[in-house]
């Protein structure tokens, strides 16, 4: 097995995502894919080989996609034994033949025709939130926009009361410090003190529609199901649950500061989508390309292969990144530059690929679609203020800004 490790390689930080685009560059040209000691995993860069593993889901299983990176200490254990915590895999860590018979039944829940049943609410959500805070002149609007607002989303289309948002966004969160991050033992004590609750919240969610189903995505699931549990589990629909509530937001929450900072570090582009609204789909799908939130996505061996000429032994751990993928100069030409009318911006790896495509992508498109035709109906004239140092957590695989702090002239909404 060869196991190439050059100073590109060694400079890699796989939980330092402050701009990981200069060096991604270099290892796309020179070292695509490289062994990181860092977090035991091989490192996959160019988009063709990245899109080939996705397509080939039996050589490279889903099996360690929400695998801790830290593996959990026998105190963890003991915790979520004690907890009842009893989550199964169902979405992105499953593997057919199960993967199939549920995702079939939840690919139901997102068409594009059910999610524009929701689209009304969606408007009149953006407008409520952005009326609470543009009499302001300046905001940080991760703090007053999207944190909350692609939660507020995804609540009404699951059916979760708004109330709840504070404590399933802070559980969201800490959820992805568990298994995505590099927590110290007392850290993954406390993040698992707070994931049990999380739990027995969305088992509880399940039970209340189960006895009493309304029109949200949660009671279509459990109308799926019918009472037969060949169809679907109640402990697979609770899965598929916390699954959502916690993919079905954050991601979006930094792919709404990802578009808003890049637009607006190139204020042209922002002034253009303000001239001509119905560029916002190209222009959504163009920054899901050039910055996605998810930036990479994880493949376990199943069996030795081949990876650009490098030997994998079974058993081993991939990290794909995205990221690098979506500015691959042999796919997207000049792929550091914005540019909204790029012919084949749709072929992007942000949404991933094959039978693990993101379940949530429709829901994830209007949502950004319809804020960005309020803000730039709105905030015409929004920009950056100047002096900040744009920050982002340390992870493996969730980029957004932590604030980002923007101002504008306006002083009320139109109508």
């Amino acid at each position: 097995m060869s196991c190439p490790l050059t100073a590109v390689s060694a400079a890699f930080d796989p939980l330092d995502l402050q701009n990981p685009f200069p060096l991604l560059q270099q290892v796309r040209a020179e070292e695509p894919v490289f062994y990181n000691d860092d977090i035991d995993y091989w490192v996959v860069t160019r988009y063709d080989d990245i899109k080939a593993i996705f397509h080939d889901h039996d050589t490279f299983t889903a099996a360690n996609t929400i695998t801790p990176i830290v593996p959990f200490s026998d105190d963890v254990k003991t915790m979520l034994q004690a907890g009842n915590y009893t989550p199964v895999p169902v979405l992105s860590n499953n593997v057919p033949p199960g993967h199939t018979r549920i995702r079939k039944l939840v690919n139901r829940l997102f068409l594009p025709r059910r999610m524009r049943d929701f689209a009304p609410a969606i408007r009149q959500l953006a407008r409520r939130r952005l009326a609470s805070f543009i009499q302001q002149g300046e905001t940080d609007i991760v703090a007053a926009l999207t944190y909350e607002f692609p939660a507020l989303v995804l609540f009404h289309v699951l059916g979760v009361p708004d109330e709840a948002v504070a404590r399933v966004k802070a559980w969201a969160g800490n959820r992805i410090e568990l298994y995505y991050g590099r927590p110290t033992p007392a850290e993954q004590v406390e993040r698992t003190q707070n994931l049990v609750p999380f739990w027995h919240y969305v088992v509880a969610l399940v039970q209340r529609k189960l006895a009493n189903p309304a029109d949200d995505l949660t009671s279509d699931l459990i109308r799926m199901r019918n009472g037969d549990d060949a169809v679907l589990t109640i402990n697979e629909i609770a899965s598929c649950m916390i699954t959502l509530l916690v993919a079905g937001h954050e991601t979006t929450t930094s792919q709404m500061g990802n578009s808003l900072l890049h637009l607006l570090q190139n204020r042209a582009k922002w002034e253009q989508l303000c001239a001509t609204p119905n560029l916002i789909p190209q222009a959504v799908e163009e920054m899901l390309r050039y910055d996605p939130s998810v930036c990479t996505w994880r493949r376990f061996v199943a069996r030795p292969t081949v990876i650009n000429g490098v030997d994998i032994p079974a058993g081993a751990n991939l990290l794909l990144m995205l990221n690098s993928a979506n500015r691959d100069e042999t796919i997207f030409p000049q792929p550091d530059e914005i540019v909204f009318d790029r012919p084949n911006v749709k072929d992007h790896l942000a949404f991933g690929y094959g039978i693990h495509y993101c379940v949530g992508s429709p829901l994830a498109r209007l949502e950004m679609e319809v804020l960005l035709e309020e803000m730039t109906r709105h905030l015409p004239s929004l920009r950056l203020l100047p002096g900040q140092q744009v920050k982002y957590t340390r992870n493996i695989s969730f980029r957004g800004p932590v604030s980002l702090r923007l101002a504008w002239d306006e002083r009320e909404i139109g109508d």
